[in-house]
C-alpha cells in the first residue's frame, strides 16, 4: 500500500469551479491539485494518492461517480476520503449518488462552510 499525500485532488472539467474549489480548499490548509477529467486522475492514481478528492459528480467522458466507483474497486485498502459535488441533482435524488462510493456529496454552488465541514483537514491528516 502506498502512502496517501497530505493533498486533496479537484476533478472537475469546469475551470471556474476548479478556481472556486483551491480557493476554498488552500485557505483551509490544504495543498491542491486540480484535473479537468478522470482519466488524468487515474494515471495519476498508479504513482500517488491523495488524502481527500473532491470530484464532480457530472462529467463528460468518465462521470464521477463512475470514477469513485472505480477508485474504491481499484484501491479499497486506501482510505481516500471523497467528496461529490454536483449541480444537477436535488437534494433528494442524492442517495443513488452516494451508492457509488462518496463519502459526502455537495450541492452547487457550495459555501466555505459547506466545504470546510466536508473536508477538514486537520480532522483527516
Amino acid at each position: 500500500m502506498r502512502q496517501l499525500h497530505p493533498e486533496v485532488w479537484v476533478v472537475d472539467d469546469e475551470e471556474i469551479n476548479r478556481i472556486l474549489a483551491r480557493a476554498y480548499l488552500e485557505r483551509l490548509g490544504w495543498e491542491v491539485r486540480e484535473f479537468a477529467n478522470s482519466d488524468d486522475v487515474l494515471r495519476c492514481l498508479k504513482q500517488a494518492r491523495p488524502l481527500a478528492m473532491l470530484l464532480d459528480v457530472r462529467m463528460p467522458g468518465l462521470p464521477g461517480d463512475e470514477l469513485v466507483r472505480q477508485i474504491r474497486s481499484l484501491f479499497p485498502q486506501d482510505a481516500i476520503r471523497i467528496v461529490g459535488y454536483t449541480a444537477h441533482c436535488m437534494e433528494d435524488a442524492l442517495l443513488p449518488v452516494m451508492a457509488a462510493g462518496f463519502d459526502q456529496v455537495l450541492i452547487k454552488p457550495v459555501s466555505f462552510q459547506q466545504m470546510a465541514n466536508a473536508l477538514p483537514l486537520k480532522a483527516l491528516s
